[in-house]
């Protein structure tokens, strides 16, 4: 199989360069089938489930709608054989738990991905198929270790023309959200897109550290260092996208979410061209000399341009109120927790 890249039709690709959106209707749907880009969402659990699947599942299809590619979603994994993913541009593992595959499923994968597929992986894909070595190397080898309670955090933009971040300033503050940590950084594998400023929220207590008897275990740490949250890489003709973020369902409702979300899609199904080797790391940073006046942006740059601003769909203001309502209390919890582990005064 040829790398899956389907040019959208020149009346879509002028919309996306007068950053418009093709609204919810037969017209956007019939749009999205010219385009022929066709994209799974694929969110089976085993183990935990995330409350936030449908209203992801639901946003990735309004993205669809509204951006021209047409998206089915399943839980079934009998859906991963050859046949049936040759036609799909990209599959979204969205808040994936457990080992969801079998070994032929596994090996239509890898041929898929090898072959020129997409992988889109939100949040909990990352704490999915632990025994898959060949998924393992799709997340640049960086596993789910541990997270904290659900707390605010600012994200730092590495890379400034990634089309799933460059929409975003230099930092972005999330006001709720379960930040992962991991096994190890997937730098040395990977293009890192987000990183996570470590000193902006509390990385301990973490679920390694929850008591499971009469006394509390010393767990791991959740503090990384370099803790990278986004990243792409290349695998075989295939290319990969993975955010950390995606646990708290009100972020589906978000703009620059959103936006980020759909960045992930294209660039894993092709309809942007990018750089996700690790030798585009090296492009200059937040701080960094801009480029001289007058020099053409560089191709990244035009493709993030080419994005069109994303909707709400309507539940941005609920999902801030459920925020400030509990946020307090996780906050108050945690500070209880480490004063109780705090060594006595004197010892």
């Amino acid at each position: 199989m040829t790398r899956l890249r389907r040019a959208a039709p020149l009346a879509l690709t002028a919309l996306l360069l007068t950053g418009g959106a093709l609204p919810l209707t037969a017209a956007g749907q019939a749009a999205a089938q010219e385009a022929g880009e066709r994209v799974l969402v694929f969110s089976r659990t085993t183990g935990f489930r995330h409350a936030s699947i449908e209203v992801g599942v639901a946003s990735v299809q309004q993205l669809g709608a509204e951006n021209g590619f047409v998206v089915e979603a399943t839980e079934d994994p009998a859906v991963f054989t050859d046949e049936s993913l040759s036609g799909f541009d990209a599959v979204v593992w969205l808040n994936t738990t457990g080992n969801v595959l079998d070994q032929a499923q596994r090996a239509a994968f890898e041929r898929y991905m090898r072959g020129g597929g997409g992988f889109v992986g939100v949040h909990s894909a990352a704490d999915t198929e632990y025994s898959n070595e060949f998924y393992t190397q799709l997340l640049g080898g960086a596993r789910f270790l541990a997270h904290p309670v659900q707390q605010p955090g600012t994200l730092l933009k590495e890379p400034p023309d990634h089309p799933s971040t460059a929409h975003l300033g230099d930092t972005w503050t999330l006001p709720f959200e379960e930040f992962y940590s991991f096994t190890q950084s997937p730098r040395s594998a990977a293009r890192v897109l987000l990183t996570i400023d470590e000193d902006s929220y509390d990385q301990d207590p973490n679920t390694s550290q929850i008591p499971r008897g009469p006394e509390i275990p010393e767990g791991v740490s959740g503090v990384m260092g370099d803790h990278p949250m986004s990243w792409c890489l290349d695998a075989g003709d295939g290319r990969s996208w993975y955010t950390a973020l995606g646990h708290e369902a009100y972020l589906y409702a978000l703009p620059d979410y959103r936006r980020h979300l759909l960045g992930g899609i294209l660039t894993a199904a092709g309809r942007v061209d990018v750089d996700c080797t690790v030798a585009a790391a090296q492009a200059p940073q937040p701080g960094t000399a801009p480029p001289a006046a007058g020099a053409p942006p560089s191709p990244s740059v035009e493709a993030a341009r080419q994005l069109p601003e994303t909707g709400t769909g309507g539940l941005a203001g609920l999902g801030l109120l459920a925020v400030a309502a509990s946020l307090a209390v996780r906050r108050r919890g945690a500070e209880r927790y480490r004063a109780d582990r705090a060594p006595s005064p004197g010892l």
